[in-house]
């Protein structure tokens, strides 16, 4: 939570963001309400998936984390470390805004 408020833009709420981000996203709001008495993220959250499948128009069975690696390349790859995958989600989360920028 301090790390949240120390790094988020004066004003502006920090967005969960994350590759199945209903599942990851109750474990979440259960320990901040639990340990902090409030969630920073607020009640929503943004799945990478979800996202990926509306902004390039895909099926959902294209949306599988393989997938998205073979077409998006990141350098990072899932180790099941917490820490090295939120890293892999961020790296993917990236790519698929800076294709979508891209885009005509």
């Amino acid at each position: 939570a301090e790390w949240l408020a120390n790094d988020s833009l004066p004003g502006q709420r920090a967005i969960f963001v994350g590759l199945n981000a209903p599942f990851d996203w109750s474990f979440v709001n259960y320990y901040f309400h639990k340990y902090v008495g409030e969630n920073p993220f607020g009640f929503a959250a943004l799945d990478i998936k979800a996202y990926y499948m509306g902004a390039f128009n895909l099926d959902w069975k294209q949306t599988k984390s393989s997938h998205m690696s073979a077409n998006l390349l990141p350098q990072s790859s899932p180790t099941h470390n917490a820490l090295d995958d939120a890293r892999y989600q961020a790296e993917l989360f990236q790519l698929m805004l800076q294709r979508k920028a891209a885009l005509p």
